[in-house]
């Protein structure tokens, strides 16, 4: 007798585990990225890709290491530094001619004052009575004013060739200074160059700096662990190395810090305090980990720790940006945890909420530095002149160093614009072509005899012109099974305007199932339900 498999639940969360209810609506972590879980909630709809920025003649010449958003005149702008010392200046929006997405770059002045390098990372703040931009370099820290004038390297004894994280507490602003933190004043003097006693551990260096959200201290995360030049296209030891790390609380009273965890034989490399939630990364035994509350929640084997400018928040939604490990080549994906509110999401989820592989001619993705959400969703009124009164986007900015072993290096700037409006269904384009097809595994299911699939019905909204989409059924190999893949297209085998597409495939027999999905229209597409039909097949 003829029974149905149907699967309608698309919620989109990670799991690592491959098998299991093909209806859970959980997506298996080792080949999953790209779906967009909080559009057409439920469904199964896709994330754009992202756009480079710094397309040829473009003023952006160098990796940009870290930014910050500033609102001049009711416009946005972010203010950027590249890893050669050139300071941008980047107009998110225009409203003059209702563009949201203007994003177009000014180069603000290429810093020179204390021959700054940017080989273990920047770091940028706003800071001081007269507001400027103080800038953390490798060698110390440069001011200058928002127009590039009145350019100046702070005075201090600075330790050389460490990571200079920056964050204001009390009224002043911290810097990290390789065994110890130092101090600047709101009339840019530094007051100490080393204001703990006793510092941190000999041979130690600050790795990363965060304000809690109460103000009510400071958590540095401090590693034995020397960075390397993360510009080179050398293998880092950060993730191979089995040293000790720590996270030091400092009260801002205290002569010396106030508290410290260490954690043994796991490399920190970054964190992120927002709202309620404290989360840290690094590398232990397995690979790359997410830490929050002392507890590991995230075990990504083959992903990089991310970078501390590469780590941010929005909502209750952590993201993390990172090289990963995939077919042969590192690409980068952007991942979240969390829930994205008290509906939706719950209990805190893991998404990969897109994958991108290197430009040609590079093939690998080694360094993604910097991730930046820029601009938040909003609407104004029918006269506000902007496309479907949407006078701001979902948007972040984000970096990559790319290369090959021929050898060659690019840095490149991409912007990214998420999909739709949450809760609505997604029918925008999704960027450039060039970057590889998002894909959406469902978990396998068993059972207790093999069975044989006779028809596969796919529905969902109707389809545009440029949709395409494929279709893999998953055996107990984990793969698609042979004559077990089948691609849609309108135009071809689907009609635009339908909301159906039906397919009998001629695949043996079997006693796992589970479903692919990959987007690889110029357009998206909504898939509400798939229902799978099939009969008892042998033993």
């Amino acid at each position: 007798m003829i029974k149905t498999l149907v699967v309608e639940n698309f919620a989109g969360g990670l799991t690592d585990y491959q098998d299991g209810d093909i209806n859970s609506g959980r997506t298996f972590s080792g080949t999953s990225a790209g779906a967009s879980p909080f559009n057409s909630v439920g469904n199964l709809t896709w994330n754009n890709r992202a756009t480079q920025i710094d397309v040829a003649g473009s003023v952006i010449t160098d990796l940009i290491m870290a930014g910050k958003e500033r609102v001049e005149s009711g416009i946005l702008y972010v203010y950027a530094i590249g890893h050669t010392g050139r300071l941008y200046k980047i107009q998110v929006n225009n409203p003059a001619t209702y563009n949201a997405d203007y994003d177009i770059p000014t180069l603000v002045t290429t810093i020179v004052s204390g021959s700054p390098t940017f080989t273990r990372g920047g770091f940028i703040d706003f800071f001081g009575a007269t507001e400027k931009i103080y800038i953390g370099h490798d060698k110390g820290v440069t001011s200058v004013n928002f127009d590039g004038s009145g350019e100046s390297a702070i005075s201090g004894t600075w330790i050389q060739n460490v990571p200079r994280p920056l964050t204001q507490f009390i009224g002043k602003l911290y810097i990290g200074n390789g065994p110890n933190i130092a101090e600047i004043d709101s009339t840019g003097t530094v007051t100490s160059s080393t204001k703990l006693s006793p510092g941190f551990p000999s041979n130690t260096q600050v790795r990363d700096m965060d304000a809690s959200p109460q103000g009510t201290y400071i958590q540095m995360v401090v590693s034995r662990l020397a960075l390397p030049n993360i510009l080179t296209a050398q293998q880092f030891v950060d993730g191979a190395s089995s040293v000790d790390s720590y996270t030091f609380l400092w009260n801002g009273v205290d002569t010396g810090y106030t508290s410290f965890n260490t954690y043994p034989s796991f490399s920190l490399t970054s964190s992120k305090i927002f709202g309620d939630y404290t989360y840290l990364f690094g590398s232990d035994f397995w690979g790359t980990s997410v830490y929050a509350g002392g507890e590991k929640i995230l075990a990504t084997t083959g992903i990089s720790s991310s970078m501390p400018n590469a780590v941010t928040s929005s909502g209750n939604l952590l993201f993390f940006l990172a090289p990963t490990y995939f077919n042969g080549v590192l690409e980068i994906d952007l991942m979240s945890w969390g829930s994205f509110s008290f509906e939706v999401g719950k209990p805190n989820t893991w998404y990969n909420t897109f994958f991108q592989n290197a430009t040609s001619p590079e093939t690998d993705i080694q360094l993604a530095p910097f991730l930046m959400p820029v601009s938040n969703l909003a609407w104004g009124p029918s006269s506000n002149g902007y496309a479907d009164n949407i006078s701001s986007t979902t948007k972040m900015y984000f970096s990559t160093l790319e290369s090959s072993s021929a050898p060659t290096t690019a840095y490149r700037f991409y912007k990214w614009i998420t999909s739709g409006v949450p809760g609505i269904s997604n029918d925008n384009p999704l960027g450039q072509g060039a970057i590889s097809s998002p894909y959406y595994q469902t978990q396998i299911q068993k059972f207790s005899k093999k069975v044989t699939i006779k028809q596969i019905r796919v529905y969902g909204e109707p389809w545009q012109s440029g949709a395409e989409f494929s279709i893999d059924i998953i055996g107990s190999s984990g793969s698609a099974m042979t004559n077990g893949s089948k691609t849609f297209t309108v135009g071809t085998n689907l009609t635009a305007g339908d909301d159906f597409a039906w397919w009998a495939p001629d695949v043996a027999p079997t006693y796992a199932i589970g479903l692919g999905l990959s987007n690889l229209g110029s357009t998206n597409h909504v898939i509400n339900k798939v229902e799978i039909d099939y009969d008892i097949g042998g033993q």
